[in-house]
Formats: structure tokens, C-alpha cells, sequence
């Protein structure tokens, strides 16, 4: 017989329960918004979107900002934002699935796959590509933002096959996204499928990421989000034109805050690799000297007291930077995008998972540079001299006051052509770092600005003798001791 009593007790510590946590979730989601919120007005973006995975499921996402400031757009959760860098992790996936079917083998020479890729002095693998220790080499100038059109994966490999290897494949990390073009070609090659068309049905659609895609500058895309930067004196300019078509495989794809949030579902769900294999690809990567980078196949690795605490991927392209980070727990992950190459843009996506675990607002640094320039602009060097001294007695940790932060004014007053005035600011940050290289470099390039080669070789000694293997102190060096 049915105890009445019992049934209405369990019934009401259900609904007491699912109520609570219905409460909770509403309480963390302000909290969230709130952070957000405060986000693009310190770091002063044109727009950020943001989502928050937890126990495998979306529970928060939020927009905010414009996705056009020409045509006063408003961002939405269909924006579509170049996601830059976090295109490898779908990349290394596709490859990974390839790995799990037999199909290829991760530590063979590339050219059994390709074998129209020139031979090099050293063999190199598919294992070495995926973890940026093949040997490949970066951008040269103007190819980071090459306004280029290359039609297909062979097209895009002509950029650097011929180059010789930047270092013995294993012996050095040497981050690189032309490198995944390899990869992309691998593919086409053993699936016989253009490599979009693999992404979109192995990846894009068995994780529900419906809206992600290819960016293709000559087509009309809806929802494509504009890319800003700031110029010298920290006004929005539009971000440089750059076709994609160079790095597809390595940082040539739109995506949303939802979209990344599902792959990083489908991840977890174990639906795109196993396990066993997403395992192999967060574990660090063993160079051949038996030391180790924080980078496994694909993912970006951060550890805490050597165990991994987190892994994903960051994504910085001409005008948008973002982040995608997975929490080895195996059930939350974070996002952010933003429609803005910039400094000091700081970590939201670890901010708000470490949100969600305390519960405490993060200090949101103000960018010191931005800062001191409204200063110079309306007052000169010496209120500016005034506000840096007190910013550092009195609000040094709301800001990005440190050796990269403060030297970064230097250069804005360098391309002002205000050598004079980058000269005193840096003597007063050279009291705050004396033995900063990166400050003492920065003056011996203001003296040389300001044409007095002297003390500039001066300055250039003096940040030797704290980093002698700066190839292009040493350079300078060379040259203007001969004068």
C-alpha cells in the first residue's frame, strides 16, 4: 500500500531541491552577466560573447557590444566571429579520427601521405605537426593578414614548401599555423574529400555546430561580425583586409560562443574521438632533449602543481581574439570571442569558469597605456609623468602595470614621433624596473628615434648583459658600433 506521507515528503524535497538549484543557476548567470558586463567597458571592446558549459550541458551565454560600430549593429548570439587559432583543436579532431580508424599513421614521414610535399633535409610527422615541433616555419611579413586568394589546400602549401625547416623536427617547439596546411592536405589526400567537407560532416555536424563555417572574404555571409583594432592613440579603426584562404586548417574558420561550447560537448561526450584518444592528445609534448611544452596535439595545455587543470585554445586574427577553455574534469568549459585584436584583453574564458567555482568577481585590469595616452593628449608629458607616479602609488592593480604594459606607451609615443617624451616616460619606468630588458631595450630605441646613436648603443649594451641572445639587440649592436 502507498504511504501518502512519504510520497508528499519526497515530492516536496524534489521541488525544494530543483527550485534551489533553479535559484543557483539564476544567481551565478547574473554574477556571469555582471562580469561580462564590466568586461567590454574596462577593457573598452566593440563587443564580446561569452558561454559557460557545466556538467556537459550550455547553462549561460551572453552578448554585448556591436558587431558593427559603422552601421551601429548589435552582436547576437548568431554572430559569426573569426575564431581564429581555435580552429587547430577541429583540425587535430579530424585527424585524430582518421588516427582511431587506421587510416593513418601519426609517427611516419608526412610524404607517405603526400608525397608531392617536397622532401626536406629531416623527415617529419603528422605527430609533429600537431604539436608544433615539426619544424615549419610561421608567417613571413605579410602573410599573417595576406590579402591573397588561394583556392585549395595545394595552392596555400606553395606559400612555404619549398622553405627549408626552421629546426630538426622533436628538438623545439615553433608555433605555426601554416604548418596545419599539411594537415589539411593529409586529409583531402586519404579521405579523397575536400578538407571543409570532412570538418563539416565528421565535426561540424555530429556536434550540432550549425552555424560554423569556413570564412570566405568574397562571399556574403550573414551575421559575419566586423574586426576592429585601436590605432596609437586608441581609437577603433577597422581591423586590416586578410583572406583566410592561407591558414583554413590552422586559423580560417567562423564560429559563435554557442557552437565552440558544443564542440566542446561533443568532446567530452566522447562523440567525435574516445577517451582514450582525447587523453593522448592533452598530454604534454616530449622533445627530444627530454624536456617538455605545455602543448599536447592540438591543445594548448595549462597544468597546476603538474596536473592538468585545463586545455583548449586561444585564437588571435587580424581584428578578433578569443579563447576556448575545457576543464580537465571532463564536464565544464568556457568561451569568449571578441571582435578585437588588442592588448591586455586578459583570460575571460578561465575568469568565468573560476567564477563559477567561487563565485567572486575577478579584478578586470585597465589597460595602462590607453590610460596615460588620454592624459598626453590633453595635458602632455608632465601630467602624464604625474598620473603614471600616481597610478603606481595608488591603483597599480587595477591596471596591466608591468614590464610589457608599460613599455607599450613608449612605442605609442614613438610613433607619434614624440621621441623626446618617450625618453623621459621610460626613464621614470626604468625606476619601477631596473633590470628589465624589455625596458632598457625600449629606451635604447627611443635615444636611436631621437637620432642620439650614442646613448642608444648604451642602452643596447645594458639590456645585453640581461638577454644576450636577442638576435636583433645584438644586430643593432653590431651595426652602430662600426659607425
Amino acid at each position: 500500500m502507498l504511504d501518502i506521507k512519504k510520497i508528499k515528503t519526497f515530492l516536496l524535497i524534489f521541488f525544494v531541491f530543483v527550485s534551489y538549484q533553479a535559484n543557483a543557476q539564476q544567481t551565478i548567470n547574473k554574477i556571469l552577466d555582471e562580469y561580462i558586463s564590466n568586461y567590454i567597458k574596462i577593457k573598452q571592446i566593440p563587443s564580446v560573447t561569452a558561454g559557460l558549459l557545466v556538467n556537459k550541458e550550455i547553462k549561460w551565454f551572453n552578448s554585448i557590444g556591436y558587431s558593427d560600430i559603422e552601421n551601429n549593429v548589435a552582436v547576437s548570439e548568431k554572430s559569426l566571429f573569426r575564431i581564429a587559432s581555435i580552429t587547430k583543436p577541429m583540425t587535430a579532431v579530424a585527424i585524430m579520427q582518421l588516427w582511431e580508424k587506421g587510416i593513418i599513421n601519426l609517427d611516419i614521414d608526412i610524404r607517405k601521405y603526400i608525397p608531392y610535399f617536397p622532401e626536406k633535409k629531416y623527415k617529419f610527422t603528422i605527430r609533429q605537426l600537431l604539436s608544433h615541433t615539426a619544424g615549419i616555419r610561421n608567417y613571413k611579413e605579410g602573410e599573417f593578414d595576406s590579402k591573397k586568394f588561394y583556392q585549395s589546400t595545394k595552392e596555400a602549401l606553395k606559400v612555404f614548401e619549398y622553405d627549408s625547416l626552421m629546426s630538426e623536427p622533436g628538438t623545439k617547439y615553433l608555433y605555426t599555423s601554416l604548418g596545419y596546411n599539411i594537415l589539411a592536405a593529409i586529409i583531402e589526400e586519404v579521405t579523397k574529400k575536400p578538407f571543409e567537407n570532412y570538418i563539416y560532416e565528421n565535426i561540424l555536424k555530429p556536434a550540432g555546430m550549425l552555424t560554423t563555417r569556413a570564412d570566405k572574404q568574397r562571399e556574403i555571409i550573414p551575421f559575419r561580425v566586423r574586426g576592429y583594432e585601436k590605432n596609437v592613440e586608441y581609437n577603433f579603426i577597422n581591423a586590416a583586409l586578410a583572406d583566410l584562404s592561407i591558414k583554413v586548417a590552422g586559423g580560417g574558420f567562423l564560429s559563435n560562443s554557442k557552437d565552440l561550447l558544443l564542440f566542446a560537448k561533443a568532446l567530452l561526450d566522447n562523440k567525435l574521438v574516445d577517451e582514450t584518444t582525447l587523453k593522448i592528445m592533452t598530454k604534454r609534448t616530449r622533445l627530444k632533449n627530454g624536456s617538455y611544452v605545455d602543448y599536447g596535439l592540438g591543445f594548448s595545455l595549462e597544468f597546476e602543481n603538474d596536473s592538468l587543470k585545463y586545455f583548449g585554445h586561444a585564437g588571435a586574427g587580424t581584428g578578433f581574439s578569443g579563447m576556448l577553455m575545457i576543464s580537465s574534469n571532463g564536464k565544464n568549459a568556457a568561451v569568449y570571442l571578441t571582435n578585437i585584436r588588442d592588448i591586455n584583453l586578459g583570460e575571460p574564458a578561465k575568469d568565468i569558469l573560476a567564477l563559477y567555482s567561487t563565485g567572486v568577481q575577478p579584478v578586470i585590469t585597465q589597460t595602462i597605456s590607453q590610460e596615460l595616452m588620454k592624459t598626453y593628449k590633453t595635458n602632455g608629458i608632465d601630467s602624464t609623468i604625474s598620473k603614471l607616479t600616481y597610478i603606481y602609488k595608488y591603483q597599480k592593480e587595477l591596471f596591466n602595470f608591468d614590464e610589457d604594459g608599460t613599455t607599450v606607451f613608449s612605442k605609442n609615443l614613438l610613433e607619434l614621433n614624440k621621441a623626446p617624451d618617450a625618453i623621459i616616460y621610460l626613464k621614470e619606468i626604468i625606476k619601477v624596473f631596473p633590470k628589465s630588458f624589455k625596458v632598457i631595450s625600449a629606451l635604447g630605441d627611443a635615444y636611436l628615434s631621437d637620432k642620439n646613436e650614442g646613448m642608444a648603443l648604451r642602452y643596447y649594451r645594458n639590456a645585453l648583459q640581461i638577454n644576450n641572445s636577442d638576435q636583433r639587440i645584438n644586430d643593432l649592436i653590431k651595426k652602430l658600433s662600426k659607425k
